[in-house]
């Protein structure tokens, strides 16, 4: 059974392509779609949700996810997700640090107030200070020690270990 070739075809062939609307040379996705494609990535969508709301064919969406376009500089949308996702997670560290630094001056400031509470607070020549501005009321040793623990855990400089308890038996005691 031959195969009948239709005369227009070779002629199709021989023309060139017209562009099509909306892609570039040799119907390449623009960069403009591809960054769209990666800011609703960005945003949390689904590859496939992403492609859908770009306009772009799913697994074209894939290819540019996974492989990229290397002949046109174009790197993989995974990879820069990733650069992406460390360059917020740095400035989310670097705002966390600085609330933390600003709970520590709080609590140290606290802790000053207490202590000076209860121990009193005493001019230079040894006379006891009262009617201090600032009054904090009623506070505890419980309070201070509850302060101090809560500043030795943000300063995260000291990591307090699991131990048992065992209990003796009375010949233990008794020895």
């Amino acid at each position: 059974m031959d195969r009948i070739m239709n005369e227009n075809s070779l002629a199709n062939l021989r023309k060139p392509k017209g562009k099509k609307e909306g892609y570039g040379h040799r119907y390449t996705i623009p960069q403009e779609k591809i960054d769209e494609l990666f800011s609703y990535i960005a945003d949390g969508q689904t590859l496939k949700a992403a492609a859908k709301q770009a306009n772009i064919c799913f697994v074209t969406a894939k290819k540019y996810y996974k492989q990229g376009d290397v002949k046109r500089g174009i790197k993989p949308l995974q990879t820069r997700l990733v650069v992406f996702q460390e360059k917020i997670s740095e400035s989310m560290n670097v705002l966390l640090e600085e609330q933390r630094m600003s709970r520590i001056a709080t609590v140290r400031n606290l802790i000053n107030k207490i202590e000076n509470k209860l121990l009193g607070e005493y001019d230079d020549e040894g006379n006891l200070l009262e009617g201090k501005e600032g009054d904090i009321g009623n506070v505890s040793t419980r309070d201070l020690e509850r302060l101090i623990k809560l500043e030795t855990f943000l300063c995260g400089t000291v990591k307090t270990k699991d131990t048992e308890r065992k209990m003796l038996t009375a010949d233990e005691i008794g020895g």
